[in-house]
């Protein structure tokens, strides 16, 4: 698979987003043609190259003819609709623009078709979205992972506007991180931006394991003294494994003082906030102390809950968090008849025990049997597909 990895290093804007991909490597003729196709007339994807804090970077230059003309969403959507475009890249294009318009109308409080857009209408914002999507598409990108994104804290008296109510709409559920103190930016990541990240994108705690191919630098206008105003990506491919590789979570949890016959009621409690899996382990603590070590394994959505669990089921004071790579078989569930075997083709096989004891109830048999008759079926199966 190839993966772009969007490093957000100083702020990010649409036409630093189109420069660096135009730095990677993505072709000038095609992301020009794309933009030519939905403005109607030749528009050329111009760059300069630039050093920001001494980092050489690509600018983009802007074209001279573009129109500051506002349209109204729909009057865009049906630009993108009637251009001769790549499926790929007018979906990609829609996508953005549908995920702009909709967090403009939210935060607004209207409907999308009453939503004034100020300068997001303009021309200028065509040519950063569809040239990205044909960058994206000359590129053969199919996973966008976008790195912690800089953002200045909220002000108070609102004056300067930054971050902007429509950027934070975008990047909810993006993970954000304290722009450089001293940053002179009135904003660290535009609208524009934020809605490319949004739609095409996905947030990632740590860079993804991917084999580096290219890389490309675009510049914002501004250099700042306190960090170099720059985004950068870098475009690799995944290894099979790594592809097929889950991102979980693990929290983590020591205690000695949790009566042992609440052990299994805390278990039982992580595994009903979320958890995919819980288990305990004895350990020996300080001053030679005997005690339990609680972990849990869970999705990174239900991380809040099963952490709650932790405090409100154990004594502990504190729980520890790291990421983990699982990579897993794919898994299906079939049930099984004892008197005739499975059906189907299957890599691993085990026999539920939940289901076996039920089974074993029902039939009125011994679950050591049941047990051992559903297992050795499995492994004759195994033995057949070999």
């Amino acid at each position: 698979m190839n993966v772009l990895y969007v490093d957000v290093v100083g702020g990010a804007a649409g036409d630093m987003l189109l420069a660096a991909l135009l730095d990677a490597g993505a072709s000038r003729d095609e992301v020009s043609d794309a933009v030519s196709a939905v403005l109607g007339r030749r528009v050329e994807c111009a760059t300069t190259e630039v050093r920001r804090r001494g980092l050489r970077a690509l600018a983009l230059s802007a074209p001279g003819d573009l129109s500051a003309e506002r349209r109204r969403p729909r009057e865009l959507l049906d630009a993108l609709e009637r251009a001769a475009l790549e499926d790929g890249v007018r979906a990609r294009a829609t996508a953005v623009l549908r995920r702009l318009f909709e967090a403009e109308a939210k935060v607004h409080g209207r409907g999308v078709a009453d939503v004034e857009l100020e300068e997001l209408g303009e021309e200028d914002t065509l040519l950063d979205v569809v040239g990205v999507a044909a960058a994206l598409a000359s590129l053969g990108v199919e996973r966008v992972d976008v790195s912690a994104i800089p953002m200045p804290p909220p002000s108070n008296d609102g004056t300067h506007g930054s971050p902007a109510p429509v950027t934070l709409e975008l990047l909810m559920g993006f993970l954000l991180r304290p722009s450089v103190a001293g940053t002179d930016l009135r904003e660290t990541v535009t609208p524009t931006a934020a809605a490319i990240l949004s739609a095409l994108g996905r947030s990632v705690p740590e860079m993804p394991e991917f084999v580096l191919e290219r890389v490309g630098v675009g510049a914002g206008a501004r250099d700042p003294t306190s960090v170099a105003n720059v985004v950068r990506v870098l475009l690799g491919t995944t290894s099979p494994s790594a592809d097929r590789a889950r991102r979980l979570l693990v929290l983590e949890a020591n205690v000695d003082d949790l009566e042992p016959e609440l052990v299994p009621d805390a278990i039982d409690a992580l595994l009903a906030a979320g958890a995919l899996d819980a288990w305990t382990a004895p350990i020996l603590m300080k001053r030679g102390r005997p005690a339990v070590a609680i972990s849990a394994l869970c999705e990174r959505d239900t991380l809040d809950e099963v952490r709650r669990a932790f405090f409100e089921a154990t004594t502990t004071l504190g729980v520890r968090v790291h990421e983990v790579s699982r990579p897993e078989l794919d898994r299906r569930i079939v049930e099984i008849d004892l008197a005739e075997g499975l059906d189907g083709r299957t890599l691993n096989a085990k026999p539920e025990h939940a289901d076996v004891v039920e089974a074993a109830r029902k039939l009125g048999r011994p679950v050591r049997s049941v047990h051992a008759q559903a297992s050795a079926l499995a492994y004759r199966l195994l033995e057949e597909e070999r």
